[in-house]
């Protein structure tokens, strides 16, 4: 079984290739199984996981079985495979690797070498095609266009935020950007987009929809909000009345544009939309803003500047007038300088973690430089993850762990055992 997923791992050697020819071959090879399913296309630079757990818990609640493929994972490889909610066992998962393996191989012998993002699609397709379910969750990787996720024929299309993530491989502007991310809009296919979205990507989005004749719908705006603690109960623009479990304006947001896709999606698949809008309170996503009381402790998956601002925001409207502990990771290509100018304000501290991975990660000697040159007068330091993890902090001062998501992967054993 080991042997399988080291293989799998080893694939990221390959690093990412955007293009779809390789996808195309190794799925026909594999009886394209994709054609056996529906789909909701998500892409976005944020928000498109949350926007997917909203939805698949919705979907789930109304009597469907899904299938919810994201990226990247917290700890195993197998939370990318989720079927009604459940992550794929490791042993089921080397499984189908072993199935993949004569397919990529063969590839290999002829030139195209399958890349780990491309594998995990395909496995993503069969395990769901094997399972029957009613309806997947499809969440792109990096862009849209060239994505390998983007050879599907959605149900619906679905942009979340767009912001400068990405530039060396997306484009320099919003507008570049979105147009990769539209790049996931099909002929006569309904996209929704969130109402949120800057107009310079909006516009973009606009255009391609138009030249494919796809139904655009933004999501409604959030008009008033009874609470906004965990969790959080709104109301929407049309008087519907939502609630979330997931913290901060920006969840709002999404939970919105997740509502929309419901209602469209709801009658083309048999279920009570309501029934699925109410099923969103009890969504689950792991590493976004969540909670950890007895180590006064949240974990976020910001990792960029948009994340870390949106992050900003919910600690201030979760936590008023509190300041925290901030440890955090983040790799060389992230713009970190921009992260921690959105986050000194509210800082105690600064615990910089050096993560052990294989791709490069920024030094705390590089984050301290940055740190210094926007508030100089906040304190830093650099140490192991588990060091800054332990509970030698005052009572009634929180700890916030961001960056990365990978961080965040690496202190979850480690929170577990001391939970």
């Amino acid at each position: 079984m080991l042997q399988e997923l080291d293989f799998l791992a080893s694939l990221e050697f390959f690093g990412i290739k955007l293009g779809l020819n390789q996808t195309r071959e190794l799925f026909r090879r594999l009886g394209d199984p994709q054609e056996k399913l529906k789909f909701i296309h998500v892409a976005g630079s944020n928000g498109k996981g949350s926007v997917c757990a909203l939805l698949e818990q919705g979907f789930r609640s109304a009597g469907l079985k899904t299938g919810f493929y994201s990226s990247p994972h917290l700890v195993n490889v197998g939370e990318r495979f989720r079927i009604n909610g459940v992550e794929t066992a490791p042993v089921t998962v080397a499984q189908y690797v072993r199935r993949l393996l004569p397919a990529i191989q063969s590839m290999a012998n002829g030139g195209m070498k399958v890349t780990y993002f491309e594998a995990t699609t395909a496995l993503a397709a069969c395990i769901f095609a094997d399972a029957n379910v009613d309806i997947v969750l499809w969440e792109t990787g990096m862009g849209g266009r060239l994505d390998s996720t983007n050879i599907i024929t959605p149900l619906a299309s679905v942009i979340t935020g767009i912001s400068m993530e990405h530039a060396e491989r997306l484009g320099d502007t919003l507008g570049k950007i979105a147009y990769e991310k539209a790049g996931i809009i099909k002929e006569n296919t309904p996209v929704f987009c969130a109402s949120a979205t800057p107009d310079e990507a909006k516009d973009v989005i606009r255009t391609r929809a138009g030249e494919l004749h796809a139904p655009l719908t933004f999501s409604p705006a959030v008009r008033s909000v009874e609470q906004n603690a965990i969790p959080q109960h709104f109301t929407l623009e049309d008087g519907t009345q939502l609630v979330t479990p997931l913290a901060g304006p920006h969840q709002r947001e999404n939970a919105a544009l997740a509502y929309a896709v419901l209602q469209y999606a709801a009658p083309l698949l048999g279920i009570d939309p309501v029934i699925a809008a109410d099923g969103m309170k009890n969504t689950r996503w792991d590493a976004r803003f969540q909670c950890f009381p007895e180590q006064q402790m949240i974990m976020d998956a910001a990792h960029n500047p948009e994340g870390a601002q949106v992050l900003a925001a919910t600690l201030r409207e979760v936590m008023p007038g509190k300041k925290f502990h901030f440890l955090f990771g983040a790799f060389a290509d992230k713009d970190t300088a921009a992260g921690l100018a959105a986050l000194a304000d509210l800082a105690l501290s600064f615990r910089f973690i050096h993560m052990e991975t294989s791709r490069e990660s920024k030094t705390g000697v590089e984050l301290a430089a940055e740190l210094a040159a926007i508030a100089p007068g906040v304190p830093c330091d650099s140490m192991p993850l588990e060091q800054a993890l332990s509970n030698g902090y005052p009572d009634g001062e929180w700890r916030v762990l961001c960056g990365s998501i990978h961080l965040c992967g690496d202190a979850v054993p480690i929170l577990t055992k001391q939970n």
